[in-house]
């Protein structure tokens, strides 16, 4: 479809009406004054969006991918109409969309499961972490105490001491007790989680909580999403 956009004083007025062709490079003012040049990778005229590819700010082997409203756009112009023969778009893996569109999805929804309104924040993480080991389908919250594996339940404030077996399985409890003694060790101004009193020195870190530190950074512990 051959462009026909151009400078427009008129802002976006004129910009929704323009047809912009594969190849062509457009250069966009955003409503926050911001300009985005790059080559057109595809346009719908319905819901105004124009794809831009542009030179990556990070890397020159890499580029980004701009999705731009045109109804928010204050100016658009065609830097340089694309004349001849383009190369035709390669194919997408419609299954691996699909699979990572499912992945980022159970994501979410695992990340749901971990909300509680009737507990704290920490509370919440606590859940994450041990869902984290144990499988978010093998976790669940049971009003404001945490049951895994429909034998062990956690109750507030959710430390070592509050873990108990309806089964009496000494095994699960006391890995559960290590991750508990873990997520709490490793937070900033952590209190002990081993009994022992807490250090009066702000200065003077454990080799046990920075080994821990260490080991759920590698891990790649969870933490809240935004």
């Amino acid at each position: 479809m051959a462009a026909s956009a151009g400078s427009s004083s008129a802002g976006n007025v004129n910009a929704v009406n323009d047809c912009f062709s594969i190849g062509s490079t457009v250069l966009c003012t955003t409503c926050f004054n911001e300009e985005v040049e790059g080559e057109v990778l595809a346009f719908d005229h319905n819901t105004k969006m124009l794809i831009l590819k542009c030179r990556s700010k990070s890397t020159e082997e890499l580029s980004d991918i701009y999705a731009m409203n045109l109804l928010l756009c204050s100016n658009v112009q065609v830097v340089k109409e694309c004349n001849g023969n383009i190369d035709d778009p390669q194919k997408l893996n419609l299954e691996q969309v699909k699979m990572r569109l499912r992945k980022t999805v159970e994501r979410r929804q695992d990340y749901l499961k971990s909300k509680n309104a009737e507990v704290s924040a920490e509370a919440q993480e606590l859940y994450r972490a041990i869902a984290k080991q144990y499988g978010y389908n093998e976790v669940s919250w049971q009003g404001r105490n945490i049951q895994i594996l429909n034998e062990v339940t956690i109750s507030p404030p959710y430390r070592v001491d509050n873990v108990v077996s309806s089964s009496n399985n000494e095994t699960s409890c006391n890995y559960i007790k290590r991750i508990i003694k873990q997520f709490f060790n490793t937070r900033p101004s952590a209190a002990p989680e081993s009994g022992a009193p807490a250090s009066t020195s702000s200065a003077s870190v454990s080799p046990t909580s920075s080994s821990l530190s260490s080991s759920n950074a590698a891990s790649g512990s969870p933490v809240p999403a935004n």
